[in-house]
């Protein structure tokens, strides 16, 4: 009889086996978003603000900064940035970008149907992005886009990465959502959070859990986890009692390989 020789990674803490990459068939995704100010009318947890408008083909995308002198390659500020999401097979698929400022710089060849994230990959002197930089359809003045509905994902002022709660699941995977994060510090006005997945074809949201929170911290970790096929959307939406508040939510996503 064969013995297997333990190894030091053996004795890590699954967790951290799968964020080192130790276990195979499975990988780990943390999403987090924030919104500065939630109305009265659901929004999607995200700097953007307002409900995220989930496009319905891949497109190549246009990205922008604000900032036109440091946001650029030869500037101080951001010079490339790096997009991740899916392809119109809900394959995983990347682009890097080489930002020119408030001129449009595209994805070249790669269509995006979705947008998981963009971040900052290389920079100038600042160390981070001096403008707000956008990834969208269509067209935009000074580094704005037009129309809000075109934009598919935010990257605030010097904050380098997009904070935004919404997530699909890639092709040949299925998602287990291991934890899921809510805040609110508003004392006076509540927020009600919507846990929201849209299967693949389905025009229809569900939704998988509704959270009442003021001023606090909310923590769902079930000892069974919801679990989501490769095409689901998930989007996290609040809405405050009255006036605006502020809210922020995360998702720890574990991610199999099927």
């Amino acid at each position: 009889m064969t013995q297997r020789i333990k190894l030091a990674q053996d004795y890590l803490p699954w967790g951290v086996r799968v964020a080192n990459g130790d276990i195979a068939d499975q990988s780990h995704n943390h999403k987090f978003g924030f919104n500065a100010a939630v109305g009265t009318t659901a929004e999607t947890v995200w700097l953007q603000g307002a409900a995220y408008t989930w496009p319905a083909a891949a497109a190549v995308l246009n990205v922008t900064s604000t900032d036109n002198t440091d946001d650029n390659a030869a500037g101080a500020g951001a010079l490339t940035v790096l997009i991740e999401g899916l392809d119109a097979n809900l394959a995983e698929v990347t682009s890097t970008v080489t930002l020119t400022g408030q001129t449009a710089a595209t994805t070249g060849a790669v269509a995006f149907l979705r947008v998981n994230r963009m971040s900052v990959a290389t920079s100038g002197a600042n160390g981070t992005n001096t403008g707000i930089i956008y990834a969208f359809t269509g067209a935009s003045t000074t580094g704005t886009p037009d129309v809000a509905t075109t934009i598919r994902a935010t990257i605030g002022a010097t904050l380098s990465q997009t904070q935004q709660c919404f997530y699909t699941v890639p092709v040949n995977k299925k998602a287990f959502i291991q934890t899921i994060t809510y805040t609110s510090t508003d004392v006076t006005n509540a927020s009600t959070f919507d846990f929201l997945i849209r299967t693949t074809g389905s025009t229809v949201w569900l939704n998988k859990g509704r959270t009442y929170l003021k001023q606090g911290t909310h923590v769902v970790q079930p000892e069974v986890p919801q679990v989501f096929a490769a095409g689901t959307d998930i989007d996290i939406q609040a809405t405050a009692s009255a006036s605006t508040v502020e809210a922020t939510a995360e998702l720890d996503i574990l991610l199999l390989d099927v």
